[in-house]
């Protein structure tokens, strides 16, 4: 027992933070097409949540769970495998997570809106805006270069970030279905970036914390 209070969590990561910056180099590179596509459809995703009708809704969580699908594909299946073991079930759980936005999108009530305001409201919209438009650039300010940033709709974690802020702002009764993925890869993707001394590991665990809390007042009743 005395053994493993010796190691730390770097000891158990098989790559370093250089290399894990490069993983997304090679990425962007090779399915650029996907890429610029899917920062495409984040805008789309923010003009959709704006004026939040059931149809516009029913397309933003379509769009999100293709999203998920892809990055389980080509990223954690196609990219990530060679240099973390756990990787393809990983692949599995996004594939799985977009299935059931898929599947929440086609059961999305025609009354359904988003938040109209409030904390709820503010926290939503800004987990999205900031996985969509803020992110990049706070990774280029964390010395990220510009042919490997992570962006919304290829790289797991804007979109983990991005799926947060919506399961958040949308009023939906498959809500808490919605949410265990993404608060487990926030928190596996947490603690990566901690073992690797990235100083931007706080951010998904603490925008899971914030949706799980505001699904849990939610479901209280107690946030309107």
């Amino acid at each position: 027992m005395a053994d493993w209070l010796t190691y730390s969590l770097t000891d158990f990561l098989p790559f370093s933070r250089t290399t894990y910056l490069r993983l997304f180099e090679l990425y962007d590179a090779r399915f650029w097409p996907a890429v610029a596509i899917g920062l495409l459809m984040g805008l789309a995703l923010l003009g959709l949540v704006s004026g939040p009708t059931p149809g516009r809704l029913r397309i933003a969580l379509a769009l999100l769970g293709g999203c998920w699908a892809w990055i389980g594909w080509a990223f954690l299946w196609q990219s990530y495998t060679p240099l973390l073991w756990a990787a393809p079930y990983a692949g599995v759980a996004f594939g799985l997570q977009g299935l059931l936005l898929l599947w929440a999108a086609s059961r999305l009530p025609a009354t359904t809106r988003t938040a109209p305001s409030g904390l709820r409201a503010s926290i939503g919209y800004a987990l999205l805006a900031y996985a969509v438009l803020i992110s990049p650039l706070v990774g280029l300010w964390f010395e990220r270069s510009w042919s490997g940033l992570e962006l919304f709709g290829s790289a797991p974690d804007p979109t983990t970030l991005a799926t947060l802020g919506a399961i958040t702002l949308v009023r939906h009764p498959l809500g808490p279905i919605l949410l265990p993925i993404p608060l487990a890869w926030a928190l596996f993707s947490g603690l990566t970036l901690l073992a690797m001394d990235d100083p931007l590991w706080p951010l998904l665990p603490s925008a899971a914390l914030a949706a799980l809390l505001m699904a849990i007042t939610q479901g209280r009743g107690k946030l309107r």
